[in-house]
């Protein structure tokens, strides 16, 4: 229900348009259509995926960014404001998100806690479609639960833990130029 509502505030139209779904997955879609909104200077996107952001209920990881906040206030210092329609809901707790950016042959590892019997997910796009990037999942005990390629709008792989723990994700670029992604983690 709140990607739905989310896509529906986003509005999908202007800058956000030009960019196609994302791994099936809301909060990149989000970030993707942000990303696109402020490299076009389309400030106006640029306010609605910050505020979908916050809708979706996703928040930055442990020492990155507020993308939600940050996009906020660029936007509407360059003037951007939102229909005094628009209604306002969120969630303490919900996905988090990293914007990260590898050289050519780097990899970043980040451990995360999933908890018993919940559904975990973690999807990764790249900023650029042209990245060659790659992820893996391994549980604590390094058994591997997934690994992927990510191409075109990016990977996601999903997982039930059997116990409360923390899963290792590497992210590695497989090519020669530096490449930017975003990881969501649910």
């Amino acid at each position: 229900m709140k990607s739905i509502a989310a896509a529906i505030f986003l509005g999908l139209s202007g800058a956000a348009a030009a960019q196609p779904p994302a791994a099936g997955d809301a909060v990149l879609q989000t970030l993707a259509a942000g990303e696109a909104a402020r490299g076009q200077g389309d400030y106006a996107a640029l306010l609605r995926a910050g505020q979908a952001l916050r809708l979706l209920g996703a928040h930055p990881a442990e020492g990155e960014v507020d993308l939600a906040a940050e996009w906020t206030q660029e936007a509407t210092g360059h003037g951007a404001t939102l229909p005094s329609d628009a209604t306002y809901r969120g969630a303490a707790l919900g996905p988090a998100y990293k914007r990260g950016a590898l050289a050519g042959g780097d990899s970043f590892s980040v451990k995360q806690l999933f908890l018993a019997g919940q559904p975990a997910r973690i999807a990764v796009a790249p900023v650029d479609g042209e990245a060659a990037l790659s992820v893996s999942v391994k549980g604590m005990d390094g058994t591997t639960l997934c690994t992927k390629s990510i191409v075109g709008q990016g990977a996601e792989c999903a997982w039930m833990p059997v116990f409360t723990d923390r899963y290792a994700i590497t992210i590695e670029n497989e090519g020669p130029r530096p490449a930017a992604f975003f990881l969501t983690m649910k």
